[in-house]
């Protein structure tokens, strides 16, 4: 039986291995450390240590442990070339900063959706005992009121786009990964920082890369003992597939989904490997903290609108209130 693992022990368990390795420790002594300070996930600890004593490399042994997948894929290329303790760090500090922003949007919304929440029980008190009330002393109408128009027409809405997001998701999974991943890069509001993270991690790959002298042709042939389900595995790919059918390397990164516009202009530099890796690492630092002001963003957008929503169904609950009133009042002048 596997054990299993939370996001948050992902990622502290990340930065203490990348931690471990950069003061020295080898893998195997950091792994016999790692009980002491997660004793509650000691069987998992354990279930990876013997699949690295078997021979073993680390990334696949994570994977054979339900390591999340894209985690897996970044610790892989990294192993095989390198740099592996930075690597740790560096997704350990991500998603750090995912968890960080989760907490944030948690915090942000749970005050505007428990006042939605109160609203609905107020609501269905309303119509239960308030609004039949009135209705007898209105005059006979057969107009729905503000409220009940609100609600019915948000209710055809979750409906309908539910099953249109529905219809979509079905036919964005049968697609090829690149091209679901090409497709998550056009939706809104989630799209761009999704593209942004992709970017990040290609050019942190490409950063360490170069800092190990490694040429294109020498990265094609690391990438290719990778899963090939992997994203990486599959963008080199066809990088290739799209050169030999002509052009220059220059002129396929110029498609700007995966590639940021900027790699483009320091390859074309020709600069030095050593040089060409300090520039691209500068430009996975840049978006990284791109990455975390887009997430901020969000984070800030989310509560406006939710306290929009909520003074929507509180004015047309006054009106449905007031309206009848009114025309009762009308009645009796």
């Amino acid at each position: 039986m596997k054990a299993k693992t939370t996001t948050q022990f992902n990622t502290e368990f990340m930065l203490l291995l990348g931690r471990l390795l950069q003061n020295g420790f080898s893998l195997q002594q950091a792994l016999s450390f790692m009980p002491i300070v997660f004793p509650s996930q000691k069987q998992w600890l354990n279930q990876l240590r013997t699949s690295l004593e078997a021979g073993e490399r680390l990334a696949p042994s994570l994977a054979a442990v339900s390591f999340p997948p894209h985690l897996v894929a970044q610790i892989e290329l990294t192993e095989l070339q390198g740099h592996l303790d930075d690597c740790l760090w560096h997704l350990g500090q991500l998603q750090r900063i995912q968890q960080k922003r989760r907490k944030e949007l948690i915090g942000v919304i749970a005050y505007p959706c428990f006042l939605i929440l109160f609203l609905g029980f107020l609501i269905g008190m309303m119509q239960i005992y308030l609004f039949p009330e009135i209705a007898q002393f209105t005059p006979t109408t057969t107009t729905i009121s503000p409220l009940q128009f609100f609600l019915r027409i948000m209710g055809v809405s979750v409906i309908v786009i539910g099953m249109l997001l529905s219809g979509y998701f079905i036919c964005w999974h049968r697609q090829p990964l690149l091209k679901r991943l090409t497709a998550a890069f056009k939706w809104p509001f989630l799209g761009k920082s999704l593209q942004t993270y992709y970017q990040y991690c290609l050019l942190f790959d490409l950063a360490t890369c170069l800092a190990n002298g490694l040429n294109l042709a020498e990265m094609h042939q690391l990438t290719q003992q990778l899963a090939q389900t992997s994203w990486l595995v599959q963008l080199m790919q066809r990088l290739e597939a799209g050169i030999k059918k002509g052009g220059t390397l220059l002129d396929h990164l110029a498609d700007t989904t995966f590639y940021p516009s900027e790699l483009r202009l320091v390859l074309a530099k020709g600069s030095s490997l050593q040089q060409m890796a300090k520039e691209v690492d500068l430009l996975a630092a840049i978006k990284y903290d791109d990455l975390q002001r887009q997430l901020q963003q969000k984070v800030n957008w989310l509560q406006p609108l939710l306290f929009i929503l909520i003074g929507v169904i509180i004015i047309c609950t006054y009106l449905s209130i007031l309206l009848p009133l009114y025309h009762t009042m009308e009645g009796i002048s």
